[in-house]
């Protein structure tokens, strides 16, 4: 075999491992399209479920900060009506606390009326027990009066018997007795011992 066909051999050779790398170079490309063509794909896909999902956070905020307002409308008037009840509560205590101490005063007061109403009891049951002896003084002061009174009659009537039920006849004729003079001295001493006797029934 002489050096030229040795070379066509070699250029052969040559050109089919240049075929080669150039098919697997092309396939290699091929394959890299396609996975940039996935890759491409994908890429979209993520990008319609961000802006999806862009969306729907976008909504929830959206949602979130209406709910925040009504909150924050719903929250004025429930701190105004928070800061009512408080004052509310602070005039219901005072006026718990005014209701205790009338209470107090009330029963201090109470205290002091049934002590009066007792003192009072015992001072009327005593004016009534002195009320009881004085009617019992009374009583006996009319019992030692009509006594007394009778002792003056009888003594009055044993001085004077000439005043005596059936002793008028015999004065009359003893006066007459003793004339004039005489009874008219008789007749005075009657006068004085009937003014006696007005004075001691006085």
């Amino acid at each position: 075999m002489n050096a030229l066909e040795k070379s066509a051999d070699e250029d052969q050779h040559s050109d089919s491992a240049a075929m080669s790398a150039m098919f697997t170079l092309m396939k290699t490309y091929g394959g890299l399209e396609s996975c940039l063509g996935r890759l491409s794909g994908s890429l979209l896909t993520v990008q319609d479920e961000k802006r999806q999902l862009q969306r729907g956070f976008d909504n929830e905020v959206e949602r979130l900060q209406a709910e925040l307002a009504r909150m924050t409308r719903e929250r004025d008037p429930a701190v105004q009506k928070n800061s009512e009840l408080r004052l509310d509560l602070l005039a219901v205590r005072e006026q718990r606390d005014r209701v205790t101490t009338a209470h107090r005063n009330c029963e201090r007061m109470l205290v002091r009326v049934l002590g009066q109403r007792n003192e009072a009891w015992h001072e009327e049951d005593t004016l009534r027990g002195r009320q009881l002896e004085l009617e019992q003084q009374l009583a006996n002061a009319k019992e030692y009066n009509e006594n007394l009174h009778e002792e003056i009659h009888q003594l009055h009537n044993q001085l004077h018997p000439h005043h005596l039920p059936g002793a008028a006849e015999l004065d009359s004729e003893d006066e007459m007795d003793e004339g004039p003079e005489m009874g008219a001295a008789a007749s005075g001493d009657e006068d004085e011992e009937g003014s006696g006797m007005d004075s001691d029934h006085s």
